[in-house]
């Protein structure tokens, strides 16, 4: 089968996506997995695709290159850094909230709806906010707020700084002067195109930076439902960039 129908099939985009959610906990993270995969699939006229040499079952040979450029991808964004071993021994959940927290510097309230949106916790919120307890006594260099207990409300668990959570922003960040520019007017112009609902839950995550739950209540949808929304919006978002042809260098 032709490589390029094979990318394109839904079974693959599938896959791919299953693979990334493996690997990663925030949707943003996710989305730019898939598009690290999908590019490099692509690259050098699909070569990598086209290496197949009929050894194995070729839904293996595509794992095998789909997950390997995954960790590279992994590797490219976060280093060889380890999770504590502490925090590993409490299970997958606490190591989404570490990634999440530390890492990512997403506030521990941000990290509890990813968390419940991915069915990694399904307790409530005071049940959550007593399971991070040993989570918070790990070592952080990357994030010096994530033992912090010194704000105004007195909870360790409220808002630590979420102003790396724009993926929009980051990518600004990283272009180049005049792409820069292309960049603000393709986000200006698709947030423009969206429903009145759409551009304020945009807005208020993205531009006044409200905790995600804070927006959905505003627009009366539940967290979980407001992440899927903001899912949705950010694939829209990358679209419009990449057909402008403006991508993460």
């Amino acid at each position: 089968m032709d490589p390029a129908t094979i990318l394109a099939s839904s079974d693959t985009l599938d896959k791919i996506e299953a693979v990334c959610k493996r690997h990663f906990y925030t949707e943003n993270d996710r989305q730019e997995c898939s598009i690290f995969v999908l590019d490099h699939l692509r690259a050098d006229n699909f070569k990598r695709l086209r290496a197949f040499q009929g050894k194995s079952k070729f839904s293996t040979y595509l794992y095998s290159l789909v997950n390997s450029l995954a960790i590279d991808f992994r590797r490219k964004r976060y280093g060889r850094r380890r999770i504590p071993a502490a925090v590993v021994r409490l299970g997958r959940w606490a190591e989404a909230v570490y990634r999440l927290v530390c890492w990512q510097k997403f506030s521990m309230d941000d990290a509890y709806d990813f968390l419940l949106v991915d069915e990694l916790f399904t307790g409530s919120y005071e049940q959550f906010r007593q399971a991070v307890e040993p989570i918070q006594k790990a070592p952080c260099r990357e994030n010096p707020k994530f033992m912090s207990t010194d704000d105004q409300s007195g909870n360790p668990l409220r808002r630590i700084s979420a102003a790396d959570s724009n993926p929009l922003e980051l990518l600004i960040e990283k272009l180049n002067r005049q792409r820069r520019i292309m960049a603000v007017d393709v986000i200006r112009d698709t947030t423009g195109s969206l429903s009145e609902d759409d551009q304020l839950l945009v807005r208020l995550v993205y531009g006044s930076e409200h905790p995600v739950r804070a927006a959905a209540k505003i627009i009366n949808l539940s967290a979980s439902a407001a992440r899927r929304r903001l899912k949705k919006l950010l694939m829209i978002y990358r679209e419009k960039l990449l057909a402008a042809g403006i991508r993460e260098p």
